[in-house]
């Protein structure tokens, strides 16, 4: 098992203690990065994206929790241990370049390798060989005021990695950029981590870059609302087990990566039980899901409101097309909370297992018009306790179903297949963890109480 490079467990920063402007920029923050990883700290300005970073960097002290990097706690470090820690084992990259006018872009390069006790030709032949590396050397004898923003920050770049730091800490590091510019940085730090294995920490709220990281974690008002890990890249830390959680969720958090947790199932839910192609219908009937998944309103009134037409405040369907929502609603609650409450934990008793496996068979083949035969039926139970361990996600349980018998699969209709694959995903998301809402949408309309 791989060990975490960086450990923190319930870090908390406050900023003005005491005062009128006391702000909690971290909250019981608890999270583990690994070696050769890109985890990128997404959020809205003034979330704790880079309160986190700079607490990691030792830039930062908490007033309480433990943030160990590399072995080392740095509560405990001396100053002499922090500059070190600096000076070897990091790279910072800012928003603002924070270059020295005055210095030439190989000094300013050559800059962290002055304490080094290296020859000055030494220094002048590795920087020039950074500078080389990330295609910025003809200006070595420039001044970086004659430089453009995105060459500026490729010399912040090559400075952060002139002493060949095991992490590279990255704050905002297009913010200052064009499009052409920020692609080409952005590029040089997956570059830095997929070819020179550098653990690379990104802070950005801007979510085209979210595909270049392993991991992606969500923080709101100075708390981890959320993780989602990028299917798209090997995964470097050791699999979780993460047994009746929806992976197709985090996926679909990718698309919204500004909604919280609530929204984030809110939107799932409302995807799932009508395909609306009038976004302030789907905006409304969102809200309204919420609000039945909370309990605050009942079934009734929930037809009521999806009834009610759209110039009075509601979603405006016919009240078959309410009630046929309803049910299905209705039909996904109550799979939502029996998986919660028996399965929170993969169970260890077989029985209970069989009677998860079982339940969800029954409820995927409810409407199903089509007939499975014995062997079918075994590979759907096998597919189903893959999902539920994890060792499926959900892109892999839809394939299985809809691959033939003859090739290990289910052999099921490839619309069927991508009918269970979706719905097991809405059974296996835990909508009682609802929290409650203001019941407005987008346009400023609220939705009326009921």
């Amino acid at each position: 098992m791989r060990e975490p490079i960086i450990k923190i467990e319930n870090v908390c920063v406050t900023y003005n203690a005491g005062k009128l402007g006391e702000t909690k920029a971290l909250k019981n923050v608890s999270i583990e990065i690994f070696p050769e990883e890109y985890v990128i700290f997404f959020g809205p300005s003034g979330c704790g994206k880079s309160t986190l970073l700079y607490t990691m960097a030792g830039l930062e002290i908490p007033e309480s929790g433990v943030v160990n990097v590399i072995g080392k706690n740095l509560a405990e470090a001396s100053q002499r241990e922090l500059v070190e820690y600096h000076r070897t084992k990091l790279g910072m990259i800012f928003q603002a370049f924070y270059l020295i006018p005055s210095l030439s872009v190989l000094d300013n390069v050559v800059l962290p390798q002055m304490f080094h006790r290296k020859k000055p030709k030494e220094r002048k032949e590795r920087a020039l060989e950074v500078l080389k590396r990330f295609g910025i050397n003809q200006y070595a004898d420039h001044l970086p005021t004659e430089l453009s923003g995105g060459q500026q920050q490729r010399v912040a770049i090559c400075r952060a990695v002139m002493n060949d730091p095991d992490i590279v800490f990255a704050d905002e590091p297009v913010g200052n950029l064009d499009s052409a510019a920020s692609e080409k940085v952005m590029q040089l730090l997956y570059e830095l981590n997929t070819k020179d294995k550098k653990t690379v920490i990104l802070v950005t709220h801007d979510s085209r870059y979210l595909q270049f990281a392993h991991r992606i974690i969500y923080l709101r008002d100075g708390e981890v609302v959320r993780e989602v890990t990028n299917t798209e890249r090997k995964q470097l830390r050791e699999a979780k087990i993460r047994p009746f959680v929806a992976l197709a969720l985090e996926e679909f958090s990718r698309y919204y990566p500004h909604l919280d947790e609530g929204e984030l199932k809110a939107k799932f839910l409302s995807h799932y039980l009508l395909d609306l192609t009038e976004e302030r219908l789907q905006e409304r009937l969102e809200v309204l899901v919420r609000k039945r998944s909370a309990g605050e309103i009942t079934r009734e009134q929930f037809i009521a409101r999806v009834n009610t037409p759209f110039t009075e405040g509601g979603v405006g369907l016919y009240e078959q097309t309410a009630e046929h929502i309803a049910d299905n609603l209705d039909a996904v609650l109550e799979e939502s909370q029996f998986m919660a409450e028996h399965f929170k934990h993969f169970p260890e008793s077989y029985e209970l297992l069989q009677q998860g496996i079982s339940r969800l068979r029954n409820r995927l083949l409810s409407g199903y018009h089509g007939h499975l035969t014995d062997e079918q039926s075994e590979r759907l139970n096998q597919a189903i306790k893959a999902r539920l361990e994890g060792s499926l996600d959900h892109r892999q349980f839809k394939e299985v179903l809809d691959r033939p018998l003859k090739e290990g699969g289910v052999g099921l209709h490839y619309q069927t297949a991508q009918d269970f694959g979706r719905r097991i995903e809405v059974y296996l998301i835990d909508y009682a963890k609802y929290t409650p809402t203001v019941a407005a949408v987008s346009d400023g309309t609220k939705i009326a109480n009921v």
